[in-house]
């Protein structure tokens, strides 16, 4: 893995230990090894939860099993052994089809007009390569996206719209992201997965997680089988 600054690593209250990178603005060395780091810690059976961020990752413990002078060794040594590796561990590779335009992306003509690209060339970059999923919030399921395309780059909404409609594919500035269920929001969509990024009935509520990884697969209702 490439090298750069180590993060700083510090007691997140009495069980949690913090991971911070000092970075300005996104970084796609410390996404995929904040990811790598998720992905090797989930493996082991000692922490309560890991959350990751774009710049930081929060690791949360059972004070009553480990110390957290321990805790903070043993995130130290998985950050080290990281290091060492050819390339960063991954999580799920998730394939997310997608509605592109239409009334599934209502913001595509403003994504082509400020790129000066063609729907099809939109379509054809936003879905190029894999992202990773950074983080997961502000509601159940938003799924924090690593960046888009530069050319794709856009603004959020002057005015946030009241309903923006559950498995909205989004930009917001240099991110993108899906919306997992019907909420207020101001990125600029520019299509609709059919598939359901957070249902709570299901026996895994989340249909990713922070450390795997999505690609975006365009394709048609008739396609999808939709009606």
């Amino acid at each position: 893995m490439s090298q750069f600054r180590a993060p700083d690593i510090s007691a997140y209250g009495d069980h949690a230990v913090l991971v911070k990178y000092d970075v300005d603005g996104f970084s796609a060395k410390v996404s995929d090894a904040l990811q790598s780091l998720a992905v090797s810690l989930r493996a082991q059976d000692i922490w309560c939860e890991i959350v990751p961020a774009y710049d930081s990752l929060v690791v949360v413990f059972d004070g009553a099993t480990i110390t957290p002078k321990e805790a903070i060794n043993r995130v130290e040594g998985q950050i080290a052994r990281n290091a060492k590796s050819e390339k960063p561990k991954a999580g799920k590779l998730v394939e997310i089809p997608v509605y592109y335009g239409g009334n599934d992306g209502p913001d595509m003509a403003t994504i082509c007009k400020s790129s000066g690209l063609s729907e099809t060339e939109v379509i054809k970059l936003h879905s190029a390569k894999p992202y990773n999923v950074c983080m997961m919030g502000f509601v159940p399921g938003f799924t924090f996206l690593s960046a888009a395309p530069i050319a794709l780059h856009h603004p959020r909404q002057t005015t946030p719209r009241a309903k923006v409609a559950a498995g909205s594919v989004g930009i917001a500035n240099w991110q993108t992201g899906i919306y997992g269920l019907e909420s207020p929001g101001g990125w600029q969509i520019i299509g609709r997965t059919p598939l359901s990024i957070f249902d709570k009935l299901r026996k895994d509520p989340f249909l990713v997680q922070a450390g795997d990884r999505i690609q975006f697969v365009p394709t048609t209702p008739h396609e999808s089988g939709k009606s």
